[in-house]
């Protein structure tokens, strides 16, 4: 049987993640070949220098693809991540990362971990800390009385033990670069994807319009069956060479414009160690990130030009880590307004940035390459029926991209500050059906649906007094002793991870160091 050949346009991390997933599950029915750019050529990438990636990245990659967690980490100089840390999202004033005290001096701070909220008698455990709220019974924040994590990120445990038990669910930080040279190597030296090196000219269309073959500025021909944009925000073939149109945002793109730098940090880092979380920390214009690895945090900043320009983004960016705006190597990434109308048209199908941009608010990492690739696997085509798949594909990738506006939407909406005009802005913003129909819920006490539960997390911890508790709980007495037993059995799992988990420094400074030890398997329950 002739196999099917696929070409993957772009050197990117998402380029080499769909080789090496699509190398891995097809084996020789399967011909893959990604062009990159010339080696003196960076590739064109939105892409931050240290990624975040969620938990099911390891089963949904690395596992697929047989190589152990800590190979890759090492490889990558990875670190853990537990949770993103909100920071200053309530209170205005100027740029900072400590948080600013909120009324009743508590820290403007609360975190997002990648553990899932708690669920009792039927109800995310979230809703019975609102009745408490309500009701005077408690004055501890949503975040540290439904989660186990806060007490771990402030004491900067590791979230496996010295022994290599897992205790809280966790994700990643990693080095970009690093790992998409390490999915590359993987791909071509374990599954046999070629390499050609080489910039996108024009492409051989049949008369339907699918591409043929892709020539190259050398002229270079690659011919293929189906074709995968994987060239970044530059979307080469999707909007390049398909000119499928991308439509503008409603109400436009106000935090346009992306700085990344990377930033040293001593083995030290202060005696603290390395933190085992992200954070993101609202600022007058805009909002930065960080995310620490060993020897290095990378940081980044976006911020609406209507308010700010490029200049003082990078002083703002500079002075929150102590740098010189001279010497300091910051780089500016384009920010695509919107997604693309399809992301797979005729015989191409473009993943990640190509085929459309997101606030790094919602920043999906991998999650979204992986999700599509998942897709593509399960509903591949043969060669006569190339474009039977792509309705299916389409309305998922849609849904995919108006969940991720909607999250980040709602941050820039629903933060309490209000102290400058960029933040009033976003309050104007016309919202979707399903992030109104959110808010109305939340505002009238009504439980969260499934779905919209990531939504209302969210809407708890940025506002946690403005909207009532579900009316049934307050006839639910046993559920409410149910819920009593829940979060004292939550602050003793945390006294205990803190008493007995290492801190993340001790734990990546062995793993980094030293030749990994056989993992026994994760304690369930803890």
């Amino acid at each position: 049987m002739e196999s099917l050949e696929i070409v993957i346009a772009g050197g990117t991390l998402a380029a080499w993640t769909a080789a090496a997933r699509l190398a891995a599950t097809f084996g020789r029915a399967l011909g893959v070949t990604v062009l990159e750019p010339p080696r003196q050529t960076p590739a064109p990438t939105g892409e931050e220098q240290v990624v975040t990636l969620a938990p099911q990245v390891q089963r949904d990659l690395f596992d697929r693809l047989g190589v152990p967690e800590d190979t890759w980490m090492r490889a990558c100089t990875a670190s853990f991540t537990l949770a993103v840390r909100y920071v200053n999202w309530r209170a205005g004033g100027p740029a900072a990362r400590t948080p600013r005290p909120l009324p009743g001096h508590s820290p403007d701070r609360f975190d997002l971990p990648f553990a899932a909220l708690p669920e009792c008698e039927e109800f995310p455990l979230s809703e019975f800390w609102r009745l408490r709220r309500s009701t005077g019974e408690t004055v501890e924040p949503f975040d540290r009385a439904c989660f186990r994590e806060p007490p771990l990120l402030d004491a900067r445990r590791s979230p496996r033990w010295m022994d290599g038990r897992v205790a809280v669910p966790y994700g990643w930080h990693a080095d970009a670069e690093l790992l998409t040279r390490f999915l590359r190597e993987t791909a071509v030296r374990q599954f046999g994807v070629r390499t050609v090196y080489g910039t996108v000219r024009s492409a051989e269309r049949h008369a339907d319009g699918g591409i043929t073959a892709l020539r190259t500025a050398d002229d270079t021909r690659l011919a293929g069956d189906l074709f995968l944009d994987c060239t970044g925000p530059a979307s080469l073939l999707l909007r390049g060479l398909l000119h499928e149109p991308v439509p503008e945002p409603p109400g436009g793109l106000l935090a346009d414009r992306i700085l990344t730098v990377s930033v040293p940090r001593p083995d030290d880092s202060a005696g603290d160690g390395i933190e085992p979380f992200g954070t993101a920390t609202a600022l007058p214009h805009g909002w930065a990130w960080h995310r620490p690895l060993p020897g290095r945090i990378g940081a980044g900043l976006v911020h609406g030009s209507a308010w700010t320009d490029d200049e003082q983004a990078v002083r703002t960016l500079c002075a929150l880590w102590g740098l010189r705006p001279g010497e300091a190597d910051v780089h500016f990434h384009p920010r695509p307004a919107g997604a693309a109308r399809r992301a797979w048209v005729h015989n191409c199908v473009a993943l990640g940035a190509a085929a459309g941009g997101t606030d790094p608010l919602a920043d999906p990492g991998l999650t979204d390459v992986l999700r599509h690739l998942d897709r593509l696997v399960r509903d591949f085509p043969d060669r006569d029926h190339l474009g039977a798949s792509a309705d299916r594909f389409n309305r998922a990738a849609r849904q995919d991209h108006a969940a991720a506006d909607d999250l980040a939407g709602l941050l820039y909406r629903s933060a309490p500050r209000a102290d400058t005009a960029f933040w009033r802005a976003h309050r104007e913003l016309p919202m979707s059906d399903t992030l109104s129909a959110c808010l109305e819920g939340h505002r009238a006490g009504l439980a969260p649906e499934p779905p919209e539960l990531p939504l209302r997390t969210l809407l708890t911890a940025l506002d946690p007094q403005g909207a009532p508790p579900p009316a049934a709980l307050r006839h639910r007495t046993t559920a409410r002793r149910t819920a009593d037993a829940h979060f004292a059995r939550i602050r003793r799992q945390q006294r205990i991870l803190l008493e007995t988990l290492p801190t993340a420094e001790t734990y990546l400074h062995r793993l980094h160091t030293r030749p990994p030890l056989a993992a026994p398997p994760a304690l369930a329950g803890a």
